[in-house]
Formats: structure tokens, C-alpha cells, sequence
């Protein structure tokens, strides 16, 4: 796999999908956004199905703007009213979007996804405002809002952009595909090639990993173990209770074994994955073997695409032995790949553990690695093999990394190639996106007004 980051995001939604924020509502400072000032002329701008948009509503997303930086034009300029009705089209469709999204049934949010939205987002601005709730209501309360208010506005706001967000991911999955020509994105790198900032400096490289598997009769007796637990779920035991009593997953057991919601992709291990999908809702797999033990796993609830799992796991002991078998091991691979030998003869091999990748990343992003291999990576030079570099993986579990740096770039001005397929993806997504949008306004009723 080819790793790079994603330098735009989807348009159309960010262009209305703006986190709620004490320092960019317009209700803090502006008496055009306060109904009790004598300046407030408020009016519809747009009435949307069975929805109306307000004009305060589009000075609260121009004010959201200003905080966040933008140049604004004068008060009553054209180019302002130019602003405003670029506003309005956005909310216009932000109210489409979300109308469709309300009557598809098979988009939902739960309470619990919102919560958990919202507490994040809670806590973030109580940081922004001194790190006290005291404060942060001190903060709100000074501005003239209303501080219950406030948090059930961003709760609602939380919940709608999660709708939103869901319902553009199913019908974009369901939607045709767009050909983007490559002229076309030529055209779009040296149009917008000033936006694109400095390109950080990268390390690419290659990189396998070996984690310590346990012996035969470790692995067994944890099969055992789980089908032993698996025999008293069939015999009517609760699930959680059983997690709670067996399960060697410590991060999790306490919660029934709840390790959230998942889509495809997300992170699990290959053989749990294809399992977990393989289920419907309420169902309770057999044993599952994967490198961290056997598990049993139960999919809780099924939500488009996405599953909430639970599992219990019996983990298999990883014995001093197997660990210098594993570390020996490393140490061989490094310098046979030092003497020559290519990262491909490790693929069958490193499958047992975790499949070798090759990643371009930004070295500042390597913060983002196990301390002692982003270390490592860091103090190495271009064509050096890095290893083996022996780090914790959770569960008790290490693992060891080995690495050959196959390039090294300074900081400096993107060029074409660094950004073509990012580019190409974007317009693809904003295409499909706009492609959405259009078949769903010509089947709602609009009426600009303003």
C-alpha cells in the first residue's frame, strides 16, 4: 500500500460541515445576529421542501468565515451580496442533503455515536476557553447565549452532520463511477498550484513486520478455552457477562467485550474481519484464531455498512522463547536485505504476523509511529536498512520492525506527480458529489427569495 496524505477534501461537503464553535458564531459579537437588538431585520431567504432558510442564518455562516480567518468584503458591496448568495446556495443544499437523508431509511445515527461525538467536542472547547466548565460557561454566558442552549445546539449540529456525512458516503457508494481525464487534472494542479502550501518533507520506505507468535500447545489450549466459553454462550449464558468473566482483553472486557462500531478497512485483523461482516445482526461466531489469541465475536448491530461488534478473547501466552525466535529472526532478515535481498522474499513469511507495506509519509507525521521505530527512522540516511526495532503492540504483544529508506525529500514546492492520483480522486468525489446533489434538487421544491 501507497501512503500519501489527501490534500482536499470532499467540497461540497466541507462547505457546510463546519464543527459548532463559541469563537465563530456570529451570536457573540454581532447585534445582527442578537433578536433582542432593534437592528435585527430578519427574513426568508429560501423556503426548501418544507423548510425555510433565514437571512440571520447565512450572516451566522459569513460570521463562522470571519473567525476563521477569511477577508470578508465591505458591508454592502457587491462583491458582499456576491458572498451572500454563495452562502444561501450552501445552506439551499445543506437542507436538500439532509430532507433525503431523513426520509432514507437505511441512514441512521445512534444516540450513542452522538454522545460520544459530542463529549469530544465538549471537552475540546472547554480546553479552548481556559480548561474549566466554569470558564467555558463564563465564556458563553458573557456572549449572550444561553449555555443549556448552546449544548443542545451542538449536540443537534453533531447529529446532523453525522447524517449528512452517512448519507453521502451510501449514495456515493451506490453511484456510478466518473472518468476524470488526465488533462483535466493537469488543468486543476496549475490552476490551483498557489493553494497547495509547501510540500513537508517525506521519508519513503519499505518495512515488515515480525510479531512473536506462541507454540502449538498455546495456541491450542486457547482454542480449547474458547470453546469452552463458546459451549456455555450455546447453553444460554450472556455474552457480556461471559466477556467480563473470561475475556483477556483487558481494554474492553469490562464493557461486555464492546469494541465499537467498524466498517471494512477499519483496522482489524483480516481473518476477525471477514468473519465479523460475515455475520448478521445478533449472531455469535465460532472460534476465530487471529495472532493476538482466539476470539469469539458477536455483531451487536448492523447499520448499513457498518457493524458494532463485541468479542471475547482468550489470548495464547507468548513465552520468552517465542519472543527471540521472532527477534532472531528480525535480525536475520535485516542483514540478509542489507546484503542484497529484497523485501519481497519476506511477503509468505511476514503474512504470519502483518504485511510488509511500502508508505511515503511526512517525516512530522512519524510522531505518529511507535517512539523508538519513528527514532530510528528518523536518525537513518536514504538507502539504510533500519532494524531490527523491537516495540510494544498492545495485548501484551511486540512486535519487530525492520525497514530499508528509499527516499528521502526536503521540504519544497509541490510538483504534478507528487499530487495527481489525490488530485484525481478529489474531483472524482466532488463530480459524484455535485452529480448527487443535482438529481436531488430537480426533485425539491426551491424558492430563492432573497
Amino acid at each position: 500500500m501507497h501512503q500519501t496524505a489527501r490534500f482536499f477534501p470532499a467540497l461540497l461537503m466541507a462547505a457546510f460541515l463546519l464543527p459548532a464553535s463559541l469563537s465563530g458564531q456570529v451570536g457573540l459579537d454581532d447585534p445582527a445576529a442578537d433578536p433582542s437588538s432593534d437592528e435585527l431585520v430578519d427574513k426568508v431567504a429560501a423556503v426548501v421542501g418544507d423548510s425555510i432558510v433565514l437571512y440571520s442564518q447565512i450572516l451566522e455562516q459569513i460570521g463562522r468565515l470571519e473567525a476563521q480567518g477569511a477577508e470578508l468584503p465591505s458591508p454592502g458591496s457587491p462583491e458582499m451580496s456576491q458572498l451572500e448568495g454563495q452562502v444561501l446556495q450552501q445552506l439551499v443544499d445543506q437542507q436538500i442533503l439532509l430532507q433525503a437523508a431523513q426520509r432514507d431509511t437505511l441512514v441512521a445515527v445512534s444516540d450513542d455515536e452522538v454522545e460520544q461525538r459530542f463529549q469530544m467536542a465538549w471537552q475540546e472547547q472547554i480546553s479552548r476557553f481556559g480548561g474549566t466548565e466554569a470558564q467555558f460557561r463564563q465564556a458563553v454566558e458573557q456572549s449572550g447565549e444561553n449555555f443549556s442552549q448552546y449544548r443542545t445546539t451542538l449536540r443537534e449540529e453533531i447529529r446532523r452532520n453525522l447524517l449528512l456525512q452517512r448519507f453521502m458516503q451510501e449514495q456515493m457508494r451506490q453511484a456510478r463511477p466518473v472518468v476524470v481525464r488526465e488533462d483535466e487534472v493537469r488543468e486543476f494542479f496549475e490552476r490551483e498550484q498557489a493553494r497547495f502550501g509547501e510540500r513537508p518533507a517525506t521519508l519513503s520506505l519499505r518495512q515488515v513486520f515480525l510479531q512473536p507468535r506462541a507454540s502449538d500447545e498455546a495456541r491450542a489450549e486457547a482454542m480449547e478455552r474458547a470453546e469452552e466459553v463458546l459451549q456455555l454462550l450455546r447453553d444460554g449464558e450472556d455474552f457480556a457477562d461471559l466477556a467480563q468473566r473470561y475475556s483477556d482483553d483487558e481494554q474492553t472486557r469490562q464493557q461486555g467485550g464492546e469494541l465499537g462500531w467498524y466498517r471494512r478497512g477499519d483496522g482489524l485483523v483480516e481473518d476477525f474481519e471477514d468473519v465479523a461482516f460475515s455475520l448478521r445482526e445478533g449472531q455469535i461466531s465460532g472460534v476465530v484464531e487471529t495472532p493476538f489469541g482466539a476470539h469469539i465475536i458477536k455483531v451487536e448491530r448492523v447499520r448499513g455498512a457498518e457493524r458494532k461488534i463485541h468479542h471475547i478473547l482468550l489470548s495464547s501466552e507468548v513465552t520468552a522463547a517465542d519472543e527471540t525466535r521472532a527477534r532472531e529472526r528480525a535480525a536475520e532478515i535485516a542483514q540478509e536485505v542489507r546484503e542484497g535481498a529484497a523485501f519481497r522474499d519476506y511477503d509468505l513469511e511476514a503474512a504470519q504476523f502483518g504485511l510488509p507495506d511500502s508508505i511515503t509519509i511526512a517525516q512530522d507525521q512519524l510522531e505518529d509511529f511507535p517512539e523508538a521505530f519513528a527514532n530510528a527512522l528518523l536518525s537513518a540516511s536514504e538507502g539504510e536498512v533500519v532494524g531490527p526495532v523491537e516495540f510494544p503492540l498492545g495485548q501484551g504483544l511486540t512486535v519487530f520492525a525492520v525497514a530499508r529508506i528509499d527516499r528521502l525529500r526536503e521540504a519544497g514546492q509541490f510538483q504534478f506527480e507528487d499530487v495527481r492520483e489525490q488530485l484525481r480522486a478529489n474531483l472524482r468525489e466532488q463530480r459524484m458529489e455535485e452529480r448527487i446533489l443535482e438529481r436531488l434538487r430537480q426533485r425539491t421544491y426551491v424558492d430563492i427569495r432573497l
